[in-house]
């Protein structure tokens, strides 16, 4: 595994464990400020690509995280690990494809190890 992706585990294994000490809703809330800030990212990543039409892709999409962030508050859980999900997919389709923003080579295995870590500990974490 790259360093990069060993950053995205350890950052999960120093994170995650704050929603033991939460209660549900607060976990939740935790867990939702969490998609809608790593949605966020890529808005910085669309404007400083410099294509504007790439800008207003980016933070469509960043939108549609944070509509995710709300839904896993306000309608279910499971929209917070599934948006986590996406989100990991969502930084694989920027590996070498120029059509979208230009993305630091290191942020996508690093970001792609942190949601698919996080989503699946969600998971097991509401369903115990």
């Amino acid at each position: 595994m790259a360093a990069p992706a060993w950053i995205g585990l350890a950052l999960f294994v120093v994170t995650m464990p704050a929603h033991f000490l939460l209660e549900t809703d607060d976990s939740l809330a935790l867990a939702a400020v969490t998609l809608a800030l790593i949605g966020g990212a890529y808005i910085g990543f669309g404007a400083a690509d410099g294509r504007r039409s790439v800008f207003w892709f980016e933070l469509g999409v960043a939108v549609f995280f944070g509509a995710a962030a709300v839904s896993g508050l306000l309608w279910h859980w499971v929209a917070l690990p599934l948006g986590l999900a996406v989100h990991a997919l969502w930084d694989l389709a920027h590996h070498n494809l120029g059509r979208l923003a230009r993305v630091p080579h290191w942020y996508i295995p690093f970001c792609v190890v942190f949601d698919l870590m996080a989503a699946a500990f969600l998971v097991l974490l509401y369903t115990r």
